[in-house]
């Protein structure tokens, strides 16, 4: 083999490690460019908010008591992933106290989430940050039928001292969503971009 190598031409030699490097840039380039165009939602109305999307999540057919904005992504009748932001009121609080109560909100979700869905199972619940604003997230599976489901609620108040706005972030995967596990819901995939994305506001930066 080495003797083979020897006799390939110094000049052809040089353009095949070319053309292998050529190649393999653009299969990265092909892996990290955007999948999908993106949307843009914004919410005029208190609290005003905006986010971007991508096009496989469609408006939902029917949106839970609350929600201002409810998203999904389906294969015919099969649920597959889903991001809803609905509004909420934090308790009356001093300004600049705010994160102190996100736990005492967030243990009245996690009763609500464990009505709602069947097999709840809290995985973990704490602190969050999303774009500079501070917030409380909870993270769960539970059971959609006869299948797995994994979710994340991000709870975020306005950030405006002594408001009594939040909104809550809800996102919801199935593994054919290709979510492994429920911390994966919201840190890749579809529904990473409007989590990642969402702002208090109408202007985007």
């Amino acid at each position: 083999m080495p003797e083979l190598l020897a006799r390939v031409p110094r000049r052809l030699a040089v353009g095949l490690a070319v053309l292998a490097g050529l190649l393999m840039v653009a299969l990265v380039a092909a892996r990290l460019a955007p999948g999908e165009p993106a949307k843009a939602f914004v919410h005029r109305a208190e609290p005003p908010f905006n986010f971007i999307y991508g096009d496989r999540l469609e408006p939902a057919e029917e949106k839970r008591s609350g929600e201002i904005v409810a998203l999904e992504e389906r294969r015919g009748e099969l649920f597959i992933q889903s991001f809803a932001v609905r509004g909420f009121s934090v308790p009356a609080h001093r300004p600049g106290t705010v994160g102190g109560i996100m736990p005492i909100v967030g243990d009245t979700q996690i009763d609500a989430l464990a009505r709602r869905f069947d097999e709840f199972e809290l995985v973990s619940e704490g602190k969050a940050r999303i774009n500079e604003v501070p917030g409380y997230e909870l993270i769960f599976r539970a059971r959609l039928g006869e299948r797995r489901l994994y979710g994340r609620v991000v709870l975020l108040p306005e950030p405006i001292p002594g408001s009594r706005r939040a909104v809550a972030l809800e996102l919801l995967g199935t593994p054919v969503s290709g979510a492994a596990n429920a911390r994966d819901v919201g840190n890749n995939g579809v529904l990473k971009l409007p989590l990642r994305s969402f702002r208090f506001g109408v202007e985007r930066p």
